[in-house]
């Protein structure tokens, strides 16, 4: 890592707050690196608060040099605050470059989320998605708005989430899924499933959810082994 703004990106995948980072200015820093690491290849930020070693000249010289010139020994805990606060403005200036008009709707998505538009069940849900697999699951759902509600997306949603599910369409009936998850059934995965299906699928529509086993299709050996398929 070299710039500040990829520790804040290491801290959001380890699911740490990139508030709590704690931006320090470090005298003896490197002149090729922004970020002051013992080893190029260190840990990324740890769990709680975690301090971030800063060479405040390599970027902001012109603006640091009279803060933290050598002489100085007088209010150097402000000067330090300061400074954490310039470099967070700064980390989110950073992380805002080159962002499209889709990524501030997926922003302001997940905001409006989270303070419960969507309802209260649906913004408890959406903190259980991992970061990894949330800025696509709302990139999905703003393609809804423009497509509405669909089976393909839905399949879409699916394969996305959980590689290994299938989605069918009943033969018996027009409105009906029977869906392979492909994961052990959980509370978690409970409410996950509930979430996509009320989201993404026409309201008419009745699903059966099969997870860790398959049910048994004539003629398809893989499906057809005993104690690792279900009947339907």
């Amino acid at each position: 890592m070299n710039y500040a703004w990829e520790a804040a990106l290491a801290a959001d995948r380890r699911g740490i707050p990139r508030e709590s980072l704690r931006y320090v200015p470090v005298e003896d820093g490197s002149p090729y690196t922004e970020l002051v690491q013992e080893m190029l290849n260190g840990q990324e930020p740890g769990a709680g608060e975690a301090e971030v070693g800063i060479n405040p000249l390599y970027r902001f010289a012109e603006i640091c040099s009279p803060l933290f010139d050598r002489n100085l020994t007088e209010y150097r805990q402000t000067r330090e605050a300061v400074f954490c606060v310039f470099m967070q403005y700064m980390v989110r200036l950073d992380l805002r470059q080159g962002m499209s008009r889709q990524e501030y709707a997926v922003g302001f998505l997940y905001r409006d989320i989270l303070a419960g538009v969507f309802g209260q069940e649906a913004s408890r849900v959406m903190e259980s998605f991992d970061r990894g697999s949330l800025r696509h699951l709302l990139r999905l759902v703003l393609k809804l708005y423009r497509c509405g509600s669909s089976v393909r997306l839905f399949r879409e949603v699916m394969r996305f989430l959980y590689p290994d599910s299938l989605v069918y369409a009943s033969n018996d009936e027009i409105r009906e899924l029977l869906i392979y998850v492909g994961v052990r059934e959980t509370e978690k995965e409970q409410e996950k499933l509930e979430f996509l299906k009320g989201m993404f699928l026409p309201l008419n529509y009745r699903v059966f959810l099969f997870w860790e086993h398959h049910f048994g299709i004539i003629g398809v050996d893989e499906t057809m082994e005993l104690d690792k398929m279900v009947l339907y």
